[in-house]
């Protein structure tokens, strides 16, 4: 019975929450979609054996007698807020913003997870706050504290090490190497909307060094480590300007690619970034708006002017986007206020290989134009959370734009 009634009830929820209407027709978009239904990734939990095995070699092993324990580690925000009622959502949310404001050097104390010092070298071990990832970083200072470089370590948070901040052990172990405990775990079930993975732990008594050598080798001086670059940017670790567009890779919100201003490109934008008015209709589920050429520009800046600033601290600049798409047009547009990596269907298969938690990926379809109707289009959104398909006309003043499918989960 209990099954039958929450059968009835996702049945509503597709019925509340989704819309589907017929577009134009179009072979390869039908493709498409047919290969997507398909292609669901199912997880598979990697053998004990690969989480053992150290994935680079600039890292190396020991497993120790008296070791830290990961349940002994004292997390402020836990401590502040474990009496409080369930529900207290608004108490825990301002607990959590007081501790993220004590900050070492634009870090967030709870992220930190070890600092040391050595021969005037300060290192802080830390890790990014992301739901889908949490990267460990080293922020370096070679002066004391004036100035400061960061660099990405190429670990991810329990995809194999869980890094302990109560080590016992310095995090310095001479001047070319730091040292850190931790528990190597296994993920053995993914997360799946909102619910957080599990894992196991398969040793809680490991030791583990890293060689700075490769970790610190920034091979075209820009800022950005070469690990980072080829495991999180994608970019040219040997090009300061991998797409030439004369904005360097650290400060480019679009690295990989040149922006080629044209027709697509503005619709692209206007699509994600714009504001415009909905012509209303009797369909609730249906939406409709206009994105005029001749006045693009200006449009897009007045929309924007009154919604929130992104934020800009430091640590959000290391959480960027990753958008999988084919289309050549959207991976040039002109991102606005956030960094954006966009990653082709086959970079991103690479990228998978070692960071599994962004199976949670927002996919942007090519613009498809459809067979048989002139100046008309078809393009698809579809992430973890949400889908979006758009049918577009273009017409001599601009684009004429219909959101035909839409879900919510």
């Amino acid at each position: 019975m209990k099954k039958i009634i929450t059968l009835l009830l996702l049945f509503l929820f597709y019925v509340l929450f989704s819309q589907q209407t017929d577009g134009c027709k179009c072979v390869q978009f039908e493709k498409l979609k047919d290969s997507l239904s398909h292609s669901q990734i199912f997880f598979q939990p990697v053998k004990k054996e690969e989480a053992l095995t150290p994935p680079f070699k600039y890292m190396s092993v020991k497993y120790i007698k008296e070791n830290a324990q990961s349940e002994n580690i004292i997390d402020p925000i836990k401590q502040r807020t474990k009496d409080l009622p369930y529900d207290s959502f608004d108490a825990r949310y301002t607990i959590m913003q007081e501790e993220f404001a004590k900050k070492v050097n634009d870090i967030p104390i709870p992220l930190i997870i070890k600092t040391g010092q050595l021969n005037g070298t300060t290192a802080i071990l830390y890790t990014t706050d992301s739901f889908l990832s949490n990267d460990y970083y080293l922020r370096i200072s070679k002066d004391n504290g004036k100035t400061w470089k960061n660099y990405f370590t190429g670990l991810v948070a329990n995809q194999h090490y869980f890094l302990k901040s109560n080590s016992r052990y310095p995090l310095w172990k001479d001047s070319n190497h730091l040292q850190i405990e931790a528990d190597i775990k296994r993920m053995t079930q993914h997360s799946v909307y909102g619910v957080s993975p599990e894992y196991v732990t398969v040793k809680d008594n490991v030791l583990l060094t890293l060689d700075l050598t490769e970790i610190l080798k920034d091979s075209d001086g820009d800022g950005i480590n070469d690990i980072e670059e080829t495991r999180k940017l994608f970019t040219n670790p040997y090009s300061k300007d991998t797409d030439g567009d004369g904005i360097g890779d650290a400060e480019d919100n679009n690295p990989k690619y040149k922006t080629p201003e044209n027709d697509f490109t503005k619709l692209l934008q206007g699509i994600m970034y714009g504001n415009y008015d909905i012509a209303v209709h009797q369909n609730p589920f249906h939406e409709e708006f206009f994105i005029p050429l001749a006045t693009f520009k200006d449009d897009l800046k007045k929309q924007r002017e009154d919604l929130p600033e992104r934020k800009k601290d430091f640590m959000a600049s290391l959480n960027y986007k990753i958008i999988v798409t084919d289309d050549e047009n959207l991976k040039g547009i002109e991102t606005i206020d956030e960094k954006i990596i966009f990653l082709t269907s086959k970079e991103y298969a690479e990228y998978r290989k070692f960071n599994y938690m962004n199976n949670f990926k927002a996919y942007y379809s090519k613009v498809f134009r459809c067979d048989k109707e002139k100046d008309t289009y078809i393009f698809m959104i579809d992430t973890p959370t949400t889908g979006l398909t758009y049918l577009i006309k273009k017409t001599p003043e601009g684009w004429n734009v219909n959101i035909i499918g839409h879900w919510m989960a």
